[in-house]
């Protein structure tokens, strides 16, 4: 009803300013010829044209009354508007309509695309890590025979190549991110020693080694392929920027009011201050992206994106020449 009567003020205070007028010229005029009207009657006239203003609108609010009341809670797409009271609004409705289904018919064009090159790409990437692999156990296979600085330079540019399949298969994948989790019980221990596992040779040729300081019973409740790329991200980075100095990149964890927070230390360069706030920008590589030309920038954003949909906290605190710890907030199940 405020809705009606807002849209209608005008048009009422226009109607009774029109009054007023007629009401002053008939006076005016009636004073003219000697005869004039009473003030009783025209307080009479003004209450039966009132009155018929009154029974007019609400006739009107009525009709209307669907489309002032109307909101979108209903599932179905033909709700979206009521059914117009007169012909102009029928005429809109229509408009509106055609428009709508438009709209609709382009969304669900693009999301047909998109699904499509998410189904190519991830075809691609698996089709990808078949070479990979045939190069892994051919440089595995001829290793005796090549000098140590080509087959360290091999090995780097094989896990070069596979850690970008790697993100890009599960930038793909975080599209339909909603279809593709399963929460369980995690082991913390247990998980990441197998994630150490994989990242061994990569550990030995860096000297950079691995202290796990997490209780073998302690456990979170994850998804552990899309966790296992988090810290994937988290290992590598560590790795990286900690490389050739003989240093530890540590596991471990405290308790904070009943949520269990993983940390992982490294003793590598550290982030400078100005980068910190960026380090989550999807290829922002910062002051230490300059010096390692295999930094895409993507890797945290990606950790990132998967912790907020996984509803863990991600953060970073860091210091230049002393290292970085990456803590990883897991709310209580």
């Amino acid at each position: 009803m405020k809705a009606y009567l807002k849209d209608q003020i005008g048009m009422i205070l226009f109607f009774y300013s029109q009054i007023v007028l007629v009401m002053i010229v008939a006076r005016l005029a009636s004073g003219i010829d000697g005869e004039a009207i009473s003030n009783n009657n025209l307080v009479y006239m003004l209450v039966i044209v009132t009155f018929f203003l009154i029974i007019y609108h609400i006739y009107r609010y009525n009709k209307f009354r669907d489309i002032y009341r109307h909101t979108v809670e209903e599932e179905s797409e033909s709700a979206w508007l009521p059914e117009p009271p007169d012909q102009l609004t029928s005429q809109l409705k229509e408009h509106y309509e055609k428009q709508y289904h438009s709209y609709k018919q382009q969304v669900e064009k693009l999301h047909a695309e998109k699904r499509q090159e998410n189904i190519f790409m991830q075809q691609w990437i698996h089709q990808m890590k078949t070479p990979l692999s045939v190069l892994g156990l051919t440089l595995e296979k001829e290793q005796e025979n090549l000098p140590a600085d080509l087959k360290q330079s091999m090995e780097e540019e094989l896990d070069r190549i596979k850690h970008g399949l790697q993100l890009a298969l599960y930038q793909s994948r975080l599209q339909q991110f909603e279809r593709d989790f399963h929460v369980e019980k995690i082991y913390l221990n247990e998980h990441i020693r197998s994630l150490i596992q994989e990242y061994k040779s990569n550990f030995i040729r860096n000297r950079v080694y691995p202290k796990i300081e997490i209780d073998q019973d302690l456990f979170v409740y994850s998804d552990q392929k899309w966790l296992g790329f988090v810290l994937e991200q988290i290992i590598n980075n560590a790795i990286k920027y900690a490389s050739q100095t003989n240093s530890q990149i540590t596991f471990s964890t405290d308790n904070w009011y009943g949520a269990v927070q993983l940390s992982i230390s490294d003793q590598g360069i550290g982030i400078p201050q100005q980068d910190l706030t960026r380090i989550f920008d999807p290829f922002f590589t910062g002051e230490n992206g300059r010096h390692y030309r295999e930094s895409t920038g993507m890797g945290l954003f990606l950790a990132k994106q998967i912790c907020d949909a996984l509803d863990h906290r991600l953060e970073v605190i860091s210091e230049v020449e002393k290292g970085t710890t990456i803590s990883i907030e897991f709310n209580p199940s």
